[in-house]
């Protein structure tokens, strides 16, 4: 009896590692399948190049077409991807590859997790599927997310096999929408779709304690191991929408605050990259495709200044396209009375609870109030709710401000009712202050988790019965 145990406890974590290394690869046609095909492109291009790292924001902003046209002795190499894996992670993964004669502009989002060393294990194991020699380019700190959430990743790796429900992705958030350079190319991305223009749940933030501590002595180390290699290493400022930086936001003062803790030049400047909120996509930081034109002209002029090249930069700027309208309501708002808000330019911001709401341990977000749309949950609008044990969302909610449900400690289910991942933004601390299990349609299961918002939390998301 004992050695029957004994063999069923070795023959999980047996299985877990057979479904998680030697099982075909899973999420080649995933947004983040794209990775290792990032790194196998930064390590056969040839000649001269010019290498963008960083993450969405790279892939969403710039045109290397553009770039190759107007710089004809350099080849473009886009290795951005997507900000939730970490910046330090596309420093490890680019390190090795990076030879004499290149040009790394290092472009992160402006945003704390960014900024800082963190690293997401989840995603990780994704993009690396089928290409786990990557893993020793990472650096040993890196493990302990990586052992943590291997258990999950091989688990729903070894499900998709026995199930035969490979993930089989389309749209904009799918391998097929990057093209050679590993620029995001798109048909869809032509407006910006965000509910008032930009994402509230997002602040761009230029303080002074950013990029973090450590953070800067990793970047300082990849540019001084890149220099000494013959390499030459500028940063630069992503796009960054002008709605969403943080008021009072001091950039000149912050552009000098950053010079001085970098080893290698910032390059342009930073006000050049905040951009009207039509040239964006679906986050504060994704440009559409007439919005990845504006930037990309202000990229190469700003490296021709660099290289002393005098040529001018003939690139016409694209009519700017229009913000989306909003949505007309439809769904339940039968609790309405449940919740305090304010009217935003005609959409409607939940900003708390009446007296009645508070006494209720079940709630639905409303789909209109005053004949306005709901769009937001604003920050604290569930904070400190001890009562509440089901809170249900419904198409139309656009973004859930972090610290929304902070405090809901009685809270068990967050119900997406009928939605799909790009209909709501949300932010990093989603679930701040509580161990709620996230649930949506079945049929949505697979996109929730590794859509690009929502797969931070797809250890927490679920089904439906």
């Amino acid at each position: 009896m004992a050695l029957a145990a004994c063999a069923l406890l070795l023959a999980v974590p047996l299985t877990l590692l057979a479904g998680g290394f030697l099982l075909p690869a899973q999420y080649d046609s995933a947004f983040l399948g794209e990775l290792k095909y990032k790194c196998q492109r930064l390590d056969e291009t040839e000649g001269q190049r010019i290498v963008f790292v960083g993450g969405s924001a790279v892939a969403f902003g710039v045109d290397s077409a553009l770039v190759e046209e107007e710089l004809p002795d350099y080849t473009a190499v886009n290795f951005g991807l997507y900000a939730a894996l970490g910046t330090k992670v596309m420093l490890e993964l680019s390190e090795d590859s990076i030879r004499e004669g290149d040009i790394v502009i290092l472009i992160p989002e402006q945003q704390a997790q960014t900024l800082s060393c963190y690293v997401n294990g989840e995603a990780l194991w994704q993009g690396l599927d089928g290409a786990f020699s990557l893993l020793g380019r990472l650096e040993r700190e890196d493990w302990d997310s990586l052992a943590g959430q291997f258990p999950t990743f091989a688990a729903r790796k070894l499900g998709y096999v026995l199930s035969g429900t490979t993930p089989a992705l389309t749209g904009v958030y799918s391998r097929a929408s990057f093209n050679e350079y590993g620029d995001i190319v798109a048909e869809d991305c032509t407006n910006n779709i965000m509910s008032g223009g930009y994402d509230s749940t997002t602040s761009i933030l230029f303080r002074e304690d950013l990029p973090e501590e450590d953070f800067v002595e990793v970047l300082n180390e990849y540019i001084d191991t890149l220099t000494a290699r013959g390499a030459t290493v500028w940063y630069y400022f992503c796009p960054m929408n002008a709605l969403a930086v943080e008021e009072g936001a001091d950039l000149d003062g912050y552009y000098e605050s950053l010079q001085a803790k970098l080893h290698c030049y910032v390059l342009g400047d930073p006000s050049n990259s905040v951009l009207e909120a039509e040239w964006f996509y679906d986050t504060n930081f994704h440009l559409n495709a007439s919005g990845k034109t504006v930037y990309t002209r202000q990229l190469i002029r700003d490296i021709k200044a660099m290289l002393g090249d005098t040529s001018p930069t003939d690139i016409a700027l694209p009519d700017q396209p229009a913000l989306a309208e909003a949505a007309a309501a439809q769904g339940d708002s039968s609790d309405a009375d449940c919740f305090s808000y304010e009217i935003q330019d005609g959409e409607a911001v939940l900003t708390g609870l009446t007296e009645e709401g508070q006494a209720r341990t079940a709630l639905t977000v409303p789909t209109e109030l005053e004949g306005c749309p709901v769009t937001a949950l604003g920050a604290d609008v569930l904070a400190g709710d001890t009562a509440l044990r089901s809170v249900t969302l419904q198409p139309g909610l656009s973004a859930i401000a972090d610290g929304a449900f902070r405090g809901c400690t009685a809270l068990e289910e967050i119900v997406l009712a009928g939605m799909t991942p790009s209909d709501c933004l949300v932010g990093q601390g989603l679930l701040e202050g509580t161990e709620a299990t996230i649930y949506v349609e079945e049929a949505q299961l697979t996109a929730f988790r590794l859509d690009y918002t929502w797969s931070q939390y797809a250890g927490r998301i679920a089904a439906r019965g």
